[in-house]
């Protein structure tokens, strides 16, 4: 027979999911909690919950930020069980999304109970919790068979100065791993009562802050040398406390430095559709990836344009600029109820290797495609062409175009037509994706901007008006040598260009740049005084 009875639903109700979302990584979340988020229509998270995660829900979905920073809330724990229940009784999917695990030092036992007592169903997801994952990141197996036999997690929100004495001594026996958490504040009294209590001068230790995310910092060194640390270097929240002889194995057992890119925050400004390569490529090298479209591409074609779409014979050429231009044209075909028998007898250029992949998805083969992406490279590629340079050529692109190809071909002797069959506008933003990036502007807490387009240039510094002079500061890299162009009228005071537009030459060359930088990259765009991120809290 079941220990407890269903719950007693009461008035309208669906369901609450108590989600951990891991402890800053958002590599880390759990299939299950993905689902969830994704369901979601409403969705209450802690401050500082990755980006990432909040975009998971549905558009339409409700964001709630509770806080949940230290000295810094926006809901007491009162109003967040109160805003569960009432969302809930809409019939509304709910996620509590919690830093770290709901179950372990997060409250999410209380918000529990109280949407039990309510009568309100509830499913707990548990997260990958940051005493164990976050020495993990540190190279730091919490348990080992040679020297720890027993895990103790503790909080140390209190003066340890009035623990009991048995207390104290069951932390400071040998064989074991200790981790505090939220230890910062008494972090020195907590030492004092260990050493006190007779737990060996020698013991290894691991202070690490930010576990897990960009900003991850690890300092190791005996028990009795932490005193002296702190009196030299201080210790700010968040901070972790890992004592034990698990701590020596780091020299062995440790593997981000392996990764090139780890601690980095990337920025990318385009389509998500058309960052997935790259973003997985750089997550899987370490870095944290910003997938954040400064502009938003549509649809548009003028009566001039859909007048040359109608009459493709006149042209010997036709010139494709980028995968966009080759998806609203063909879009602009079907529109005058045309299809690709249209296009026989024409020559295809097309510009770039994402431009030829979308033609080949279309079942088009160009017949000339150049290794340069830029528009110097159309230029000498018609003109390195054997045969007279005549014939009419038909340019499609989008709304932002320069007249620098139109007026090159027309110097080789070409006639040139150019339509529009796309326009670039600013996208609609979420109010919670702009909140969050102006904080990470504030904080200078990019490493990289990587930008595809002068149009994703001016859109990005459109997009954010007053942070003109912390974008300035954000080291750059151009895909091509017109973006740096805009890079460079932009006055982004530290950029470097790919080779090609192509994802291994971008990585490489970001791989490349931020490993001579090193952390003066962040220093680079970090404004002066600032102190760095605050992590959000749960375990």
């Amino acid at each position: 027979m079941a220990d407890h009875a269903p719950f007693p639903l009461k008035k309208k109700a669906s369901m609450v999911y108590l989600v951990g979302a891991g402890p800053g990584d958002p590599g880390l979340l759990t299939m299950r909690a993905a689902r969830a988020i994704s369901m979601a229509d409403v969705l209450l998270y802690d401050h500082l919950i990755p980006l990432e995660l909040l975009d998971m829900a549905p558009d339409e979905a409700k964001r709630i930020d509770v806080g949940k920073v230290r000295n810094h809330p926006r809901m007491s724990q009162k109003e967040i069980g109160e805003t569960l229940v009432k969302h809930a009784r809409q019939g509304l999917s709910v996620v509590r999304l919690k830093g770290g695990d709901p179950f372990v030092f997060g409250r999410g036992g209380e918000e529990a109970q109280v949407l039990a007592e309510a009568g309100i169903p509830f499913i707990v997801i548990p997260g990958v919790t940051s005493p164990v994952a976050v020495p993990a990141y540190s190279g730091i197996p919490v348990t080992h068979r040679d020297h720890s036999s027993r895990l103790i997690i503790l909080t140390a929100h209190d003066d340890p100065t009035d623990w009991k004495q048995p207390d104290i001594d069951a932390l400071a026996r040998p064989h074991q791993t200790v981790v505090v958490l939220m230890g910062a504040l008494y972090m020195k009294e907590l030492v004092a009562r260990l050493l006190n209590a007779g737990l060996d001068p020698k013991t290894p230790t691991a202070i690490i802050r930010w576990g897990t995310t960009p900003n991850q910092e690890s300092y190791y060194q005996t028990l009795e040398e932490i005193p002296a640390f702190l009196k030299e270097h201080g210790i700010a929240p968040p901070a972790i406390l890992t004592i034990g002889g698990v701590v020596s194995l780091r020299k062995d057992v440790s593997w981000s430095h392996r990764l090139p890119l780890l601690g980095k925050r990337i920025l990318l400004t385009r389509e998500r559709s058309r960052s997935k390569e790259l973003s997985e490529t750089l997550e899987a090298l370490g870095a944290t990836v910003i997938t954040f479209p400064t502009i938003h591409v549509s649809p548009s074609f003028s009566e001039k344009s859909m007048h040359t779409i109608e009459h493709l014979k006149d042209f010997a050429w036709i010139v494709f600029l980028s995968p966009n231009g080759v998806q609203y044209f063909l879009e602009g075909l079907g529109k005058s109820n045309k299809d690709l028998r249209s296009l026989a007898g024409l020559r295809i250029f097309s510009m770039g290797p994402a431009t030829s992949t979308a033609l080949n998805e279309a079942g088009l083969r160009p017949d000339l495609a150049p290794a340069e992406s830029h528009g110097e490279g159309v230029i000498d590629a018609f003109r390195n062409l054997p045969e007279p340079h005549s014939g009419k050529v038909l340019l499609v692109r989008g709304d932002r175009g320069t007249g620098a190809i139109p007026r090159g071909l027309e110097e080789l002797g070409y006639g040139v037509e150019t339509i529009s069959v796309y326009e670039n506008t600013l996208p609609d933003v979420p109010s919670y994706r702009m909140e969050r990036l102006r904080t990470i502007l504030d904080e200078g807490a990019i490493d990289l901007a990587i930008f595809y387009s002068p149009s994703a240039i001016r859109g990005f510094i459109s997009l954010f008006p007053d942070h003109a002079e912390a974008i300035s500061r954000i080291p750059s890299l151009a895909i091509g040598p017109t973006t740096r162009e805009e890079l460079l009228r932009s006055a982004i005071q530290t950029l470097v260009m790919a080779k090609n537009p192509t994802t291994p030459s971008v990585v490489e060359t970001a791989v490349d740049f931020l490993s001579q930088f090193g952390n003066n990259a962040k220093e680079l765009s970090r404004p002066p005084g600032n102190s760095g991120r605050v992590h959000p809290g749960g375990a």
